[in-house]
């Protein structure tokens, strides 16, 4: 399973491109590491917003790599944007639950 979610070449380029956009997002050094990508290990150096908005992007992009595994191309970039999308939506509604300020969302977000 190794090879096929992180070693594969179709599979590495996949990883680059979220891990590109990671550190688009948040202009931050993020290491290229399957424990942290794979199975979101994230260290403790990053603060709690980073820790929370690289749990979601990491996860959605774990769901739509697994719901596409037995296809021979990876999962769009449409299809990504759109499970992170949805993982944001969700997180708004959690925030909303909470009571917590919408600040608070917007600042991970």
């Amino acid at each position: 399973y190794y090879h096929m979610w992180w070693t594969c070449s179709e599979a590495k380029k996949y990883w680059t491109k979220i891990h590109t956009w990671l550190e688009k997002m948040t202009k931050q050094h993020i290491d290229f590491k399957p424990e942290l990508f794979l199975l979101g290990i994230i260290p403790e150096t990053y603060s709690k917003e980073l820790k929370y908005l690289m749990v979601n992007v990491l996860t959605a992009a774990r769901i739509v790599f697994a719901k596409n595994w037995k296809n021979e191309k990876t999962p769009t970039q449409e299809e990504v944007i759109r499970k992170i999308m949805d993982c944001a939506e969700m997180s708004k509604l959690t925030f909303e639950i909470r009571e917590q300020e919408d600040k608070e969302f917007y600042m991970i977000w």
